[in-house]
């Protein structure tokens, strides 16, 4: 449902918002096979650029690989943790894959350990971060790695010379959430503590640019991701089941989803932008049109879903639930 704010910033808004998806067209769903991993927290799910590999991390620290001919798995790292030592950083996801798929970043949340290595495993840096990490983010371009957690400063570091090049200072801590602009121009940076703020630090020179509170009636997220053309935010919440529409400029909420019953943990969009896959702690995942805002697919499952992401080219949506393993299914138009 859309809110009626001041009307013709918000018209010119919703005009910008919705101009680059095509007409509404029928999409289907249907599972290609379940993964399974009993007991499992998975937490994180990338493809590779090709599509042909899909890498999921668990909240216990193991990194499985998995060949999409296939879905035959390669565990590239063990567990370190029992799901008990780490419960309270749950849903946050601490893996991430440089954009030409040759590094991949773990950060084990608990104890602040980063670590990049390349796909045969090999390790190329390590450093600690030096309190909980909660957020790992690579930047589009593949040069910059952002670490952020339980403290007032996000950490950069430079995968060409593997070196660290920033501290980014501020007077909140708990960074929750870290995301790059698409045109990597940005990094935004969410902090919980004293309250939620957020501060869009410029990557040409690491200062920070903007920075803004939560405006009323707009809620803390758990994950966060920019539109493609960069003007908008789309937030899933922490407390409530709804998942916002931010627009940037004036940070206002253009629209909201609201059919999950309970909070969404991630959000993804589709490469083109004209779809939205939820993951949810009321059991389902939802696929939304982004043209319509109508939730016209939904998956029930007997746990919650933690972690979702498309492939590449759109073709499979992939989620996990909690204690059973991840699930792949084929996108069809």
């Amino acid at each position: 449902m859309f809110k009626s704010f001041a009307k013709p910033v918000i018209l010119l808004a919703l005009i910008t918002f919705l101009s680059p998806f095509a007409p509404a067209e029928t999409v289907n769903l249907e599972k290609v096979t379940a993964l399974d991993l009993p007991d499992s927290f998975v937490n994180a799910i990338v493809f590779s650029p090709d599509g042909q590999t899909m890498v999921t991390g668990d909240l216990n620290g193991e990194t499985l690989l998995w060949e999409r001919a296939t879905w035959g798995k390669t565990t590239f790292s063990p567990a370190r943790s029992s799901h008990a030592e780490t419960a309270d950083i749950s849903y946050w996801g601490t893996l991430a894959l440089s954009p030409d798929g040759n590094i991949i970043v773990q950060a084990y949340g608990d104890i602040g350990d980063v670590a990049g290595r390349n796909r045969e495993g090999k390790e190329l840096f390590a450093f600690s971060y030096g309190a909980r990490v909660y957020s790992v983010k690579i930047s589009p371009d593949g040069k910059f790695l952002a670490v952020g957690g339980l403290k007032t400063h996000v950490m950069i570091f430079d995968l060409g010379t593997l070196r660290q090049i920033a501290d980014l200072p501020s007077d909140h801590e708990f960074i929750s959430n870290l995301v790059f602009s698409p045109d990597g121009k940005t990094l935004l940076a969410n902090y919980r503590r004293p309250k939620h703020l957020f501060i869009m630090w410029d990557t040409a020179n690491w200062q920070a640019a903007d920075k803004f509170s939560l405006a009323a009636g707009i809620r803390a997220p758990h994950d966060v991701l920019f539109s493609l053309d960069g003007k908008q935010l789309a937030l899933a919440n922490v407390f409530d089941p709804e998942i916002q529409f931010l627009d940037l400029a004036t940070r206002q909420s253009l629209k909201e989803f609201h059919e999950h019953s309970r909070t969404s943990y991630q959000i993804a969009f589709s490469p083109d932008e004209s779809l939205l896959a939820s993951a949810g702690d009321d059991c389902t995942m939802r696929l939304w049109d982004l043209r319509t805002g109508a939730n016209f697919k939904t998956i029930q499952t007997n746990h919650e879903v933690s972690a979702v992401a498309f492939s590449p080219d759109g073709d499979l949506i992939a989620f996990s639930v909690l204690g059973e393993g991840v699930q792949l299914w084929a996108v069809t138009r």
